[in-house]
């Protein structure tokens, strides 16, 4: 059979995006497909951790991403349901380093732009902007291609491989019969932009009864804020989804000082539910990257790092078969790898997801981790994806976690934006 490509990637976010680079580095044949045209907005945290950054520069991306208006954040601040705060830096824990002290908080507008146009600047790769993906190609058994309808009508294209990098509502996920809705965690996010807001250079997480704000300024002037709560709380909002974001928001005591004077800028957006759990992640002649694979909602944002770390095994893998001819023994090892690198991550989310509810709990663990900040830092250093949860999650750690005569530096001083101030990213726009 001869094929039109050798590899179709569907969904050109930044699992599709780097997956395509990489193999646009080594000659391969690939069509790069998205439902939307780029620039194009994309309901998130808009944050990226330091192991996401690790990813970035050896994408070769780096520079251009720290280029965009943006803010750098130097750990995360979670505040109890009793108003606790714990905040944790990025730091060196045991040999694991992170590749700069930071994360970073940019718009996936202009971010997701960049990872698009370096994939497009391969000779090797073809890009195909506002077609939609509605079914796959088969033969004898095996995925050979997608049907969709684009610009110019329908459409049929063939590869050897099809790559499924179209996020948690994955049409070729859903295609090959490999996604459930996860029923324990139908978590849905409110999504709005704030001006006039005080932030620092922390990401920011706000236990609530209803749920949590997670919250990061992304330039000099916005802040992104992330109201996550159960599905079925949302039907209090009788239609009206911005009045009641904004009675949530504005009519928080902890944040009160700091929205005196802030306005929200564009509409209210939801995005949902926030947790899948899949069968599978690789068919014959098909793999799923990224939050196709398997999503669940991280509270502290890992999102970004799964999904570019997952393009790098995933091309690994697909430039292999590629070569050798044989691509069931080389996609096989995908599920392999997948779970080596992210289970434990997989699973320490859903422990985290498990346990926020029970409050008195979580009070209890956040005053303990407020008063050990060399803990803090470690727990925090891992959601930065460069520390493996098992360095964390020992009988060491928690040996010195429930120790009474253990004390760790005594916690800095916190102002209302922050520790640390603000670092202007003003450098960063052009």
């Amino acid at each position: 059979m001869n094929f039109d490509f050798d590899v179709i990637i569907v969904g050109a976010g930044p699992s599709g995006s780097a997956l395509a680079a990489l193999l646009g580095r080594e000659g391969v044949r690939t069509l790069l497909l998205d439902r939307a045209t780029f620039p194009r907005e994309k309901l998130c945290g808009e944050y990226m951790s330091p192991g996401a950054l690790g990813v970035l520069e050896r994408l070769g991306v780096l520079d251009a991403v720290e280029a965009l208006p943006h803010r750098k954040l130097f750990g995360h601040e979670m505040w109890s349901y009793d108003g606790v705060l714990v905040r944790g830096r990025y730091v060196t824990v045991g040999e694991h380093r992170p590749s700069r002290p930071y994360g970073l908080a940019v718009r996936r507008f202009l971010s997701d732009h960049v990872f698009f146009r370096n994939a497009a600047s391969f000779p090797s790769v073809k890009t195909l902007e506002n077609f939609r993906v509605d079914g796959l190609l088969r033969e004898g058994g095996q995925v050979r291609g997608v049907r969709g309808t684009g610009p110019d009508g329908p459409r049929s294209f063939t590869a050897r491989l099809v790559a499924g990098c179209d996020g948690i509502n994955s049409v070729v996920a859903r295609e090959l019969g490999l996604t459930r809705l996860d029923d324990r965690f139908r978590k849905i996010a409110l999504v709005g932009y704030w001006r006039g807001m005080e932030a620092g250079n922390w990401g920011e997480v706000h236990l609530l009864d209803e749920g949590y704000f997670a919250m990061a300024a992304v330039d000099d002037e916005l802040v992104n804020i992330n109201f996550v709560l159960d599905g079925q709380a949302l039907k209090a909002a009788k239609g009206d989804v911005a009045a009641f974001y904004d009675a949530h928001v504005l009519g928080n005591r902890r944040l009160a000082a700091r929205m005196r004077n802030a306005v929200r800028t564009g509409p209210v957006r939801a995005t949902g539910p926030l947790a899948r759990r899949n069968l599978g992640c690789v068919a014959p002649g098909a793999i799923l990257c990224g939050d196709s694979a398997e999503f669940v909602d991280p509270v502290t944002g890992e999102g970004m790092f799964i999904a570019l770390r997952s393009a790098e095994i995933a091309a690994e893998l697909v430039v292999e078969a590629l070569k050798t001819g044989d691509e069931t023994l080389h996609l096989s090892a995908w599920p392999v790898r997948r779970d080596a690198e992210f289970a434990g991550r997989h699973r320490a989310c859903r422990r985290v997801q498990q346990f926020l509810p029970r409050r008195w709990a979580v009070n209890a663990i956040l005053r303990r981790l407020a008063a050990r900040p060399d803990l803090a830092d470690c727990v925090i250093s891992m959601s930065g994806d460069y520390v493996p949860p098992e360095a964390v999650f020992n009988p060491r750690f928690i040996l010195s976690f429930l120790n009474p005569f253990a004390h760790g530096a005594p916690p800095e001083p916190v102002s209302a934006v922050g520790a640390g101030g603000v670092e202007s990213s003003v450098e960063g726009r052009r």
